[in-house]
């Protein structure tokens, strides 16, 4: 007879996964249907990161079956955050049942502590204090992670993924990229060049696309446990590439002339090489939305070790949620290793994050 609190250890166990439903019966075809032909592939990458059968050119920004028979292997409809996204169980299983309970239905997410943060690195130069550097190096040099999987850019501002292994890795791909990136796929890059501890920097719907990853019930062996770290970011929405060809002309600035972009407010600021910035109304640029974005409700990072955004905090800090215990050790490290500095955040604004918070959940649930 299977005692009482046997039956209570097997399903805990069987809770620390994601079902999913349909799984070897939904392979490409279905992720095609379902996401691509629908417009709202989010182009995070993780599809093409974790199935060799699938790729996503520069050239055509959408995922695309490399072989003519699809083997229906599942993983790639198991791990689109866009086919299906089991939020409670996932968040149960990385932040315990009781944290997620407390935080349901509240946009900021779950998360032990929160700060403005900036980094005390003097050559740091990233977006709103080089926060996200800074833990990242902290991370790196304590052995936490073995890389840093990133988002860089070239001279034309396209954006790339970068594995970064040493702190002036890590500087060189400091700053904020507005134009979509399947940055994902820099996973895979990792693995390959034999990481065991990866940690990655990434959008919401990314982030979505490797906690699936990582909690998905499935037969094989995709390297899930290398996954150490998650930093995401804030996001609202994000851009398709013909959106610099725009504000190239819109400025009347080449591309190897700009220093940085940065949103604030209600408008996108593009910096030239003295300093001087150019702005441009979001309502001008609302047509370059990307099509995935309109079904997203998580600005904050929900399921992230650790969230940063700039809304929230002074000029030249970041705000920092750490969610996870990992998150809040390396948050707490930095710190007293004088990575970063850290102060509290006022609630007027963790209001105003809440409020863009409220706004992207509300465009979301509408689609």
């Amino acid at each position: 007879m299977i005692r009482e609190a046997d039956l209570w250890e097997l399903e805990t166990e069987k809770r620390k996964h994601v079902k999913l439903p349909s799984f070897l019966e939904q392979g490409f075809s279905a992720l095609k249907r379902d996401v691509v032909d629908k417009r709202i592939c989010s182009l995070c990458g993780t599809c093409a990161a974790f199935c060799d059968k699938i790729r996503i050119s520069e050239n055509e920004l959408k995922p695309e079956l490399v072989e003519g028979y699809d083997t229906i292997c599942g993983l790639c409809y198991a791990f689109c955050p866009r086919t299906f996204l089991p939020l409670s169980e996932i968040e149960s299983r990385i932040f315990g049942a009781e944290e997620r309970k407390r935080a349901d239905g509240d946009v900021l997410g779950v998360y032990q502590s929160c700060y403005a943060v900036k980094s005390k690195k003097a050559d740091i130069k990233g977006q709103d204090g080089g926060a996200v550097t800074s833990l990242l190096a902290y991370a790196l040099e304590q052995g936490i992670i073995d890389c840093a999987v990133i988002t860089s850019s070239d001279n034309n501002w396209k954006p790339v993924t970068k594995v970064a292994k040493n702190y002036g890795e890590l500087k060189e791909g400091a700053g904020t990229k507005y134009t979509i990136y399947p940055s994902a796929m820099g996973v895979k890059e990792a693995m390959e060049a034999d990481c065991e501890n990866i940690g990655f920097v990434g959008l919401p719907c990314q982030i979505q696309g490797l906690r699936k990853v990582q909690t998905a019930e499935q037969p094989y062996e995709v390297g899930k446990e290398r996954i150490k770290l998650l930093i995401g970011l804030f996001c609202m929405e994000n851009f398709k590439e013909e959106l610099l060809d725009f504000v190239m002309e819109k400025v009347s600035l080449d591309l190897d002339g700009v220093r940085k972009f940065d949103i604030k407010g209600k408008e996108l600021l593009v910096y030239d090489e003295e300093g001087k910035a150019y702005a441009i109304a979001l309502d001008e640029i609302k047509g370059y939305i990307g099509e995935g974005c309109s079904v997203c409700m998580d600005y904050t990072a929900e399921l992230a070790d650790i969230a940063v955004g700039s809304v929230g905090s002074e000029e030249g800090w970041s705000t920092v949620f750490a969610r996870t215990e990992e998150g809040a050790k390396i948050v707490k490290g930095a710190l007293e290793k004088g990575y970063i500095e850290a102060k509290k955040i006022e609630e007027k604004g963790l209001g105003v994050i809440r409020r863009l918070g409220e706004s992207k959940r509300r465009r979301g649930s509408a689609k």
